[in-house]
């Protein structure tokens, strides 16, 4: 099991973002924390200061879209940018496309590679698709990509507008992309890497204690996988950690700099967000297992499937 040091908790079920653990350890900053930070994340100011000039994207359900939005924005789940066609455990399930097909969904989504793309959703509400979508445009060669700190309900809290009118989107020429699979991990790499790498499971705590699971052929971990919630990187109010706390919450599993850190969760969605996460905090050797653990147990992958009463602090 993880490191045992700092004793043991009892295990959150059914949780929610009123469940977030608190910050515990060394909180120190750098000098380059600011920079990183920007680099990923837009605050409502920003946004609403550079409001003509970026293309917005909701990363919600297409329900949740239409009830209400942001004015302008264009609804772009995860869902819409990956392969959903086949089982679960097929492998690839949850896959990213490729850069041609996502060329021509940007394409049709006004996003041309130049203009800034800003993401939202609602963060203790979701499964950090927001942080999922700006993997992906990064993944992509798509830079000039950000999140929204706090999502709708910090756009809101500042009495900005929302909207349930139809967004009429102007379909521009597909940009051209580069794609960057540094950060990207597949099964064949974790396999070949495991025990090498630090390994960061982002799922509930009910399913990193094999007593849960999203769909997947059994429940489990990948062996020697450290545990952090992916909602324990927000704090209360939906806003992202600061990268001197996301750094305190991630030596407290014992994982430095010095070694490459591989993120997994069910299929990509809430690992994607923390590999955000931990480029904001500085963090050089990230990857995203996209596929993520229902194609590692549905491909016969070597897993751990002790059921856990407790977890580490």
């Amino acid at each position: 099991m993880a490191d045992k040091k700092h004793g043991f908790r009892e295990i959150r079920k059914n949780a929610s973002g009123k469940d977030l653990l608190p910050v515990h350890g060394r909180v120190n900053e750098s000098s380059g924390d600011q920079n990183h930070f920007a680099s990923y994340v837009w605050s409502v100011e920003k946004l609403k200061n550079n409001y003509q000039d970026v293309i917005v994207l909701d990363a919600r359900t297409k329900e949740e879209y239409e009830k209400e939005h942001l004015p302008g924005a264009v609804q772009a789940n995860w869902t819409d940018w990956s392969i959903m066609d086949v089982p679960q455990d097929a492998g690839n399930w949850a896959l990213l496309y490729d850069n041609g097909k996502l060329a021509e969904i940007f394409a049709q989504m006004g996003i041309d590679g130049k203009k800034p793309v800003v993401i939202y959703n609602d963060p203790l509400a979701g499964w950090g698709e927001e942080g999922r979508q700006l993997w992906s445009l990064r993944v992509a060669g798509i830079e000039n990509s950000y999140i929204l700190n706090g999502g709708l309900p910090a756009w809101k809290s500042h009495d900005n507008p929302v909207t349930s009118d139809e967004v009429k989107v102007q379909t521009v020429k597909p940009p051209l992309l580069k794609r960057n699979d540094k950060l990207v991990a597949t099964t064949d790499y974790l396999a070949k890497n495991l025990g090498s790498v630090n390994l960061l499971d982002v799922r509930e705590d009910e399913e990193f204690a094999a007593l849960k699971t999203y769909g997947e052929k059994a429940s489990g971990r990948i062996p020697g996988a450290r545990h952090i919630w992916f909602k324990d990187f927000y704090h209360i109010d939906g806003t992202v950690l600061t990268p001197a706390e996301i750094r305190a919450r991630i030596e407290r599993v014992g994982f430095g700099p010095e070694k490459e850190i591989i993120t997994y969760c069910t299929g990509g969605i809430r690992s994607g967000f923390v590999a955000i996460v931990l480029l904001i905090a500085g963090y050089q050797q990230v990857r995203n297992y996209n596929v993520s653990f229902s194609a590692w147990v549905g491909t016969g992958q070597k897993t751990d499937y002790e059921v856990y009463e407790r977890l580490p602090e």
